[in-house]
């Protein structure tokens, strides 16, 4: 997963003039979330191998988190085509899978 750092690079990925991947998920996480851990990160990122992942500490990067609106973790905001597709809240490996499957196909 590639490092969120910042909210100008969340901001590109909504730029439809950047070239950015068709298919993009941000996964919102902290190093203290338990909840966080209980996900299979493996099989999530291996159920799509066309999804570009982007992974948001919340502790480094503070302000994306409530830009999207969310305010729990283990949190996820789908982008599709540069376009703010969804968000959702989940810690269970099962759901994420079926939700971005949904999302995507």
């Amino acid at each position: 997963m590639t490092p969120l750092e910042n909210q100008e690079l969340f901001e590109g990925l909504l730029n439809p003039l950047n070239k950015n991947p068709q298919q993009v998920v941000i996964y919102f996480t902290a190093s203290w979330c338990g909840a966080c851990t209980r996900l299979n990160h493996e099989e999530i990122q291996a159920s799509n191998s066309k999804i570009v992942w982007y992974k948001c500490d919340i502790d480094q990067n503070k302000y994306t988190l409530g830009y999207c609106g969310l305010q729990k973790i283990p949190s996820f905001v789908i982008i599709k085509n540069s376009k703010f597709l969804g968000k959702f809240t989940t810690s269970d490996t099962a759901t994420v899978i079926e939700t971005l499957n949904d999302a995507f196909n």
